[in-house]
């Protein structure tokens, strides 16, 4: 017994005079999580190269330092603010989309750029105002908690329209289609005045398409097959506006009301196709 008490004696002694050794582990951080952390923020890449895009695709022969003034914004401290340009010839960009952002190295990336240009050829009489999309790759880097542009951007190709088979048209019922045609026109027509809620169902919200747009025709109105208090149809309308004629499609939905023992069909939503 007296063995037990001093070997128990001897064990506490020594773990406070000899205490264990803590083995810290750091935590483990896996690649996709540092990646992420490595990435550029998006939206801030996306600010600054539009912001970027638009200065370089902008100049003008007469004030070539109000171009090199809006670029020195976003390059390095020292960077070549003319960027390739010659000092000749005059172009404005009107607007800046940007779009995709590729992560290419740690803290850095190429973020696409869609910008609207006007050039303006030629002098006098013979001056000539031709407006294009372009597509401009803009390198950007972060340091130092912001993003700035750290290379030569460089135009490139835009990209092509692609195929698209959509779905076919469903088949129309023909008796409810004549029948709510001039339920339709009628609602067209408040809804280009400003006065749809006479015309809409109870409980339907539909803003106002706002001033200066009437109604010139309903091409086309077809309800699909269907049943139920509510059914919907696609219309095609013409609108007036601006001294134009513009064409759209819409689908209508309709809500059936009922009242006095008598029911009818009203609005009830309108939405693109």
């Amino acid at each position: 017994m007296w063995l037990v008490i001093a070997l128990l004696a001897f064990a506490g002694i020594r773990a406070i005079l000899w205490p264990p050794q803590q083995h810290h582990t750091e935590p483990k951080t896996d690649a996709h999580t540092q990646a992420q952390h490595d990435d550029v923020p998006e939206a801030a890449a996306q600010q600054v190269a539009s912001r970027f895009a638009r200065s370089y695709l902008t100049w003008s022969k007469d004030d070539p330092q109000a171009r090199e003034k809006e670029l020195k914004r976003d390059l390095p401290k020292g960077s070549d603010t003319k960027t390739g340009w010659n000092g000749e010839g005059t172009q404005l960009v009107a607007q800046t989309i940007p779009g995709e952002v590729s992560q290419t190295r740690p803290h850095q990336a190429r973020v696409l750029v869609d910008v609207r240009v006007s050039a303006t050829t030629g002098a006098g009489k013979k001056a000539r105002t031709v407006s294009s999309w372009r597509a401009l790759e803009v390198p950007v880097a972060e340091s130092g908690g912001r993003v700035l542009v750290t290379g030569q951007p460089a135009l490139v190709g835009l990209e092509q329209p692609a195929h698209w088979n959509g779905a076919p048209d469903p088949e129309a019922d023909t008796d409810l289609t004549a029948s709510t045609r001039e339920t339709v026109t009628d609602f067209l027509k408040a809804w280009a005045a400003g006065t749809q809620d006479q015309t809409t169902a109870p409980g339907a919200t539909i803003a106002p398409l706002g001033s200066g747009i009437t109604l010139h025709a309903l091409d086309n109105w077809a309800v699909h097959t269907g049943s139920g208090s509510h059914r919907t149809g696609t219309a095609t309308v013409r609108w007036e506006i601006a001294d134009a004629q513009l064409q759209q499609t819409y689908r209508i939905t309709l809500a059936q009301v009922s009242a006095n023992n008598a029911s009818r069909w009203q609005v009830w939503q309108v939405t693109s196709q």
